[in-house]
């Protein structure tokens, strides 16, 4: 069996990471918790095994270039109008070298651990998409042994109805879909004080 995984992430730039949490935390506390959080996602990915896993990133430079290199990954470049086209580019590519599908995770949901992205790897192989859904309506990771522009386009990215919309597009494409248990992701002050209490549950 072979899967990709792409790890999506927004490259660190002051004020333009983690907005949400600047007013809680200033922008040069935000960017580091994206940091952070980026950081978490990749420790994870390196505890999946039979799945070749690389670095997306907005814009290569010193930071995504030291997290490429810290976790020996192959660091490419997103490329695209829009989010849904990001995703889709990134996916096509992978899926045409990878026989057993490819993913697509982000790097703000604590909850996509190795264990989960094993499973999520697993269940691609009997379905043509995987999804993990997170609770403000969103997903935080997708997979599909062939990529379907349909499953990116017309998507209110950023909204409550992205997941649903998703699952309406697989629909009418007739694709099997399993889903994942759902997660939650890192956005706004309270989601920033529920990690740190995760964090603080971890370390005990």
């Amino acid at each position: 069996m072979h899967q990709s995984l792409s790890i999506f992430a927004k490259t660190p730039l002051l004020g333009g990471c983690k907005t949400r949490l600047i007013p809680l935390l200033g922008a040069e506390e935000a960017m580091a918790a994206h940091c952070e959080l980026v950081q978490r996602a990749l420790s994870q990915v390196a505890g999946v095994k039979h799945i070749q896993a690389s670095l997306w990133v907005t814009e290569i430079e010193q930071q995504t270039q030291h997290w490429a290199d810290q976790w020996q990954l192959p660091l490419a470049l997103q490329d695209g109008a829009d989010l849904g086209e990001r995703m889709f580019r990134c996916l096509d590519t992978l899926c045409k070298s990878a026989r057993g599908g490819a993913m697509l995770m982000g790097t703000d949901c604590p909850g996509i651990d190795a264990g989960y992205l094993n499973a999520a790897g697993q269940n691609l192989l009997n379905h043509d998409v995987v999804l993990g859904p997170a609770e403000d309506g969103g997903y935080g990771l997708i997979g599909m042994r062939q990529a379907h522009k349909a499953l990116f386009q017309n998507i209110e990215w950023g909204t409550g109805a992205v997941a649903e919309q998703t699952l309406v597009a697989a629909s009418k494409l007739q694709l099997s879909v399993f889903q994942m248990p759902k997660i939650w992701d890192v956005d706004r002050p309270e989601d920033w004080q529920r990690y740190l209490l995760l964090k603080e549950k971890e370390m005990k």
